[in-house]
Parts: structure tokens; sequence; C-alpha cells
């Protein structure tokens, strides 16, 4: 249990901003998770990634998270990831109601129906030593960034340009947020680009 965790966002995104398509598919910008010829397992899940040598620590390093907060949206979208988190780790959706479902069943899954900032404060309370937090869901990234609660940004940005879709910071409000960058590894049909959050632009 820690505090101290970093709330993280780590997602694939195309040139051109977006990060799913309309119909929420992310087939073009996860092309690169099956790029190489390195096996990476997802902890507590069948799903195997083939990436290249560059990429197969960045992959493995991703894993090792100590908490999860996820949209509804993405929870939907991944149905439940099957009744399970795939990394095996504590589990926060966000949402405005808990899916009629999962309302009288012993849950893996915590849902939090008063906010980001609850999602967060439950998460880093329940984090697996001082792994960071991570974050999914376009719009609840979003809303982390505004709230001043993002530590880093883990981008892997894919080559291909989508035209429309699921933008990752389409909900900013128009205020500058200044990023420090931390690295840049080049890996086959991937740029993975990291950076710390630092506030508010001056």
């Amino acid at each position: 249990m820690s505090d101290r965790s970093k709330v993280v966002v780590e997602m694939s995104m195309s040139l051109d901003g977006f990060v799913a398509t309309p119909e929420h598919s992310t087939e073009h910008v996860h092309a690169w998770y099956d790029g190489g010829e390195v096996a990476v397992q997802m902890p507590h899940s069948d799903l195997t990634f083939h990436v290249d040598e560059v990429s197969a620590p960045i992959v493995r390093a991703a894993f090792e998270l100590g908490a999860n907060v996820t949209g509804r949206v993405t929870f939907d979208d991944a149905e439940a990831w099957g009744g399970e988190d795939p990394m095996g780790i504590p589990s926060f959706i966000v949402t405005h109601e808990v899916p009629e479902e999962w309302r009288d069943c012993e849950s893996p899954f915590t849902f939090v129906t008063d906010g980001v900032e609850s999602a967060i404060r439950q998460a880093k309370a329940a984090a697996i030593g001082d792994r960071p937090v991570g974050v999914a869901g376009g719009d609840i990234a979003m809303q982390c960034l505004r709230l001043g609660l993002l530590d880093e940004l883990w981008i892997h940005l894919t080559p291909v340009l989508l035209g429309r879709g699921i933008r990752l910071f389409d909900e900013l409000d128009g205020s500058p947020v200044q990023l420090e960058q931390q690295r840049v590894v080049v890996g086959t049909g991937v740029t993975h680009l990291f950076y710390d959050v630092i506030g508010p632009a001056e």
C-alpha cells in the first residue's frame, strides 16, 4: 500500500493524435504489438505480444503497474476482460453507476461512482508496492491531466494517420501544459515517447 505511486498514462497513438477509430478500434495503433519476434505475455492472461528487441523491455515495464484506473467505456469495450483484470492488480472503474450485472456479485473490480479524484486516491492506497498507477481511457486520462493528478505520459507513436476517431488530447481546457521529455526509443513500427508532466505552462 503506497500513496507515493506515480500516476501514468500509457497509450498507443497515431501520428495525427488518435488512439482509436470512431468505432473504438485500436487495430492500427496497436499493430506494433505484433511487429517483432520477441514474445511478451501479459501477466494473468493468455494474451502474448510479439515485438522487437527494443520494445520488449518497454512492454514489460508497462505491465509492472501497482493498480489500474479505467473508464467505463474502456471497461465495456474490453468486455470486462473476461471478468478479471488481465494484470492481476487492483482495478478501479470510474462510472456513473455500477453495471447491473456486477451489482449483486463478488467482483474483482472496484466501481467508483464519485469521480476520478476518488478513483486515483483509492488506487494509490491499494497499489502494490510503489508501482505506478496506470490510467486507461482517453477521457479519464485527460480528466487526470486537467486535475493535476497525472505524473507521466508514456506514448507509443505509430506511423499511421487515422484521419478521424478518438483523440487522446481532445478534452483539454485550452490551457498549455508543460512536459519534460524523459527519453525517446525508436522501435519497429513505433516510437516510444516518455514525458514527465510538469504542470501548467507559465
